[in-house]
């Protein structure tokens, strides 16, 4: 029985090129990876070592079934934002795909900046600094990694320093209605196993709207 390397090998090759990938999310069911690059940072150590890290830092002491990471969160809180963009567009407020995708960047490195145990030890691994400044600090570290994708990490870094032109994009990452914290109030419950974080996710979502650039909530 002969082999036929070459066809192995590019059965390989494609493989190992196939970004296209889709997470199992006991949240949310399934999640796509919407884009090749977005799938390279999520593959890149600075996101992957959020999987050691605990979203509640030492919660699981009290309520044994915290054990999620902050890995789960930031690939939920994309997912969100994912959906809010579309419901945004869909009412009629252009973003472009390059916006969208910085978007989505930004949410996904949001929370890279955190050490062990979360905010538990927040100000003390780094002496007075917030994970948002240390997140910053790698943003601009992986501009420099992928010098391809300089221009969608710098619109990221602009849109999570709320200097983008477009408000309601930094106040999507960072705001009382923003997606990291749709995120975590539904995610935390779920893993706790409490009642008094669980929110209508999908329905507060669907009436979002964008009014003088301002994120709002429809009447």
């Amino acid at each position: 029985m002969s082999t036929d390397y070459k066809s192995i090998q590019l059965r390989t090759h494609t493989h190992r090129n196939n970004k296209k990938k889709i997470i199992n999310d006991p949240v949310y069911g399934f999640i796509s990876i919407p884009d090749d690059f977005i799938f390279d940072l999520i593959e890149h150590p600075f996101v992957q070592r959020l999987r050691r890290i605990k979203q509640l830092g030492m919660t699981h002491l009290v309520y044994p079934g915290a054990l999620h990471t902050r890995f789960h969160h930031v690939i939920g809180a994309m997912h969100l934002m994912e959906k809010a963009i579309a419901v945004i567009r869909k009412k009629g407020h252009p973003i472009s795909r390059e916006e969208e995708r910085a978007a989505l960047i930004a949410i996904l490195l949001h929370d890279i900046g955190h050490g062990p145990f979360s905010h538990a030890l927040e100000y003390d691994i780094v002496n007075g600094v917030s994970h948002e400044k240390i997140s910053v600090h790698f943003i601009e570290a992986l501009k420099k990694e992928f010098p391809s994708n300089h221009d969608d990490l710098e619109r990221a870094l602009l849109i999570f320093s709320n200097t983008y032109h477009k408000k309601f994009l930094h106040q999507l990452v960072s705001s009382q209605l923003d997606m990291d914290r749709l995120d975590y109030l539904t995610r935390d419950s779920f893993f706790t196993g409490v009642s008094e974080g669980i929110i209508g996710t999908e329905r507060i979502i669907e009436m979002l709207n964008v009014h003088h650039d301002q994120l709002v909530v429809e009447e």
